[in-house]
């Protein structure tokens, strides 16, 4: 499919006018299914993509295109396993990882594998852990590459093998893995490395290690490891080597600046290097380098969206042609380290059009659609997100994203303040964001609040130990709404608090100490009484109307946890619905506890805060 695009409204798979002013509400199963496409990676010789796709049978199976003659064939394809991360090994090989694991068919159980690009050689390397859901998790839709978290830097292999952090339960170490038969070298490197750049010729070059409490930096010097670093683990600065190019470090560091920045590194008189490569006033610069055959060609990071700095003169002007071409997106580019084609894949999206994968001809500017994440769900029915910052009571101000109902006109909504389910993490990115677009079809307002505690945002307003459970944050939550209401964006009399794990705790908790702004509360897979938390017994007494929802699994602590709050709230008559759901494998393919939960939010909240006009 090629396309000729000049607006945003006409990218991907739009539907008609008379539907996108259509009047029935979306369904519920069109924002929460798996997505259709959710990942690509161009090939280090830029002739081949590998793509994420959702087969017809309901499993993540990975596809390789030939960008040439733009055939494809599905190389990874099974019927009880799903596709998750995926990363290209060399030109010939690709490395990924299998989840949601079902019995009786090709994969025996969750691992790491490599396969050649044409479907062929495939060879189980490691078994993994399957790390636990939520049953209201969906499928991640990720960026354009997928590489071992623990890797950074150039991500060239050895020919058929890799680096890995071999987890023991003493102890870790980096071992080298042949691709082809599974075999593990050991290597020398300081024992307990968690973190490895790798230079242009795929050797580890530095290394990062954890022992007795302190973060340690190590660099290779011909077969020798120097410690050039050392530094408090929990109180590092912010510091994080980045990438090895050219006789370059380079690392992330605060260096007494309240957000972190990028610098070059001196390793020879151990100092960072003046003025920082990078900083981003109100953004810490968190990201990774991306890097062409031997040197570095720009960084990628977030603001209030995916941003990327070229250093690089000739993809500084790629992006600059690709953005004139598709005006109103995030479009991250890559292409193949060591390419000689002209083709660029690009992963392009905003708030209101999920992320689109497409191949790109730099020298005819042809465009060719490998596919999208919701291709059912019209952009010119969603609605628009914008990132403001509002003063609380003591003046500091704090990060949210709003999104207002579409076509609704300017008006107080009834509104919901969504919690990230991570409070530690930053809530909220320009980007499409099916819970919060399916609460605005439903005509409400949603505010995603980054209250104290949240990371991205400077040292200062991460500076809570317990995010989401300090009574700042909480305080926070409650002044968003205020904040919000004097905008003309909120109802204040019709406000609820939602969120999963550590966000649904600090929604309870605001019920608890914030009654007069949160009318009711919505709380899934969250852990009632963390440790240290003193108002864990009070949440009994709670008296506006909650919904508790929990994987049913008299095991988990976070159920136990539950249905004890649960309990003790019928007993005093409270107002509490409680929701529970045994998730099988089938479940993760159909969505249906996730579906499932958000009608029933959809219903708990027309109850408690009106029923609002769409």
């Amino acid at each position: 499919m090629r396309l000729l695009v000049a607006s945003l409204s006409a990218l991907v798979l739009v539907t008609s006018n008379a539907q996108a002013q259509a009047a029935s509400p979306i369904p519920v199963e069109q924002f929460f299914q798996r997505p259709d496409t959710s990942g690509a990676a161009i090939s280090p010789d830029g002739r081949s993509i590998a793509i994420r796709r959702l087969s017809p049978h309901g499993r993540m199976m990975l596809v390789v295109l030939d960008t040439e003659t733009q055939k494809s064939r599905a190389v990874a394809n099974f019927n009880n396993a799903d596709i998750e991360q995926f990363f290209w090994l060399s030109d010939e090989r690709i490395g990924f990882t299998t989840v949601n694991i079902d019995h009786g068919g090709e994969v025996g159980q969750t691992g790491l594998y490599a396969i050649d690009r044409d479907g062929s050689n495939r060879t189980m390397l490691r078994a993994t852990i399957d790390r636990p859901r939520s049953f209201a998790d969906g499928y991640q839709i990720k960026y354009d590459f997928f590489g071992p978290t623990s890797f950074d830097g150039f991500p060239n292999w050895p020919k058929d093998e890799m680096y890995v952090i071999s987890q023991y339960l003493d102890h870790s170490e980096m071992v080298r893995l042949n691709t082809r038969t599974g075999r593990i070298s050991t290597i020398r490197a300081p024992s307990e490395t968690y973190h490895t750049l790798l230079d242009a010729d795929g050797q580890p070059r530095v290394v990062v290690a954890r022992r007795n409490e302190l973060m340690r930096s190590y660099f290779r010097d011909g077969d020798s490891w120097n410690e050039f670093d050392s530094r408090d683990f929990n109180n590092n600065d912010g510091y994080k080597p980045l990438l090895y190019a050219e006789g370059q470090l380079y690392v992330r560091a605060r260096n007494q600046r309240d957000e972190a920045g990028v610098y070059r590194y001196d390793i020879q008189n151990r100092t960072l290097q003046q003025p920082a490569m990078i900083v981003a006033p109100g953004f810490d610069t968190d990201g990774r380098f991306i890097v062409g055959e031997r040197k570095m060609l720009g960084y990628r990071f977030n603001t209030d969206a995916a941003t990327t700095v070229w250093f690089d003169p000739a993809m500084k002007a790629l992006q600059q042609q690709i953005d004139e071409q598709f005006p109103g997106l995030v479009n991250l580019i890559s292409r193949g380290r060591q390419s000689t084609t002209p083709y660029v894949l690009i992963n392009t999206h905003s708030d209101i059009q999920s992320h689109a994968y497409l191949l790109y001809n730099s020298q005819t500017r042809a465009v060719h659609l490998l596919g999208s994440a919701m291709p059912e769900l019209s952009p010119q029915r969603m609605s628009s997100m914008n990132m403001e910052r509002f003063a609380a009571r003591d003046g500091r101000m704090i990060p949210v994203f709003v999104t207002l109902p579409k076509h609704a006109g300017k008006q107080p909504f009834a509104t919901v303040l969504l919690n990230n389910r991570n409070m530690s993490e930053r809530n909220g990115l320009w980007d499409w964001n099916a819970e919060v677009q399916f609460l605005a079809s439903r005509g409400y307002a949603v505010l995603q609040v980054s209250p104290r505690g949240s990371s991205g945002f400077g040292a200062q307003h991460a500076q809570s130990p317990a995010a989401g459970q300090t009574p700042d944050a909480i305080t926070d939550l409650a002044d968003a709404v205020q904040w919000a209401a004097k905008q003309g964006y909120t109802d204040p009399a019709r406000v609820c608090i939602a969120g999963g794990g550590s966000g649904g705790h600090a929604a309870l908790k605001s019920l608890l100490h914030q009654p007069q702004v949160f009318k009711c509360g919505i709380s899934w897979s969250a852990l009632v009484t963390p440790r240290s938390d003193p108002d864990s017994e009070r949440l009994q007494q709670l008296r506006q109307p909650v919904l508790l929802a929990y994987d049913k699994d008299g095991e988990r602590l976070d159920y136990q946890q539950g249905r004890k709050l649960y309990e003790a709230l019928q007993a005093q008559q409270a107002p509490v619905q409680w929701l529970d759901y045994t998730t099988t494998v089938e479940d993760w393919k159909t969505q249906r506890p996730r579906i499932d939960l958000w009608r029933r939010i959809e219903a708990f909240l027309a109850t408690h805060i009106g029923q609002p006009t769409n």
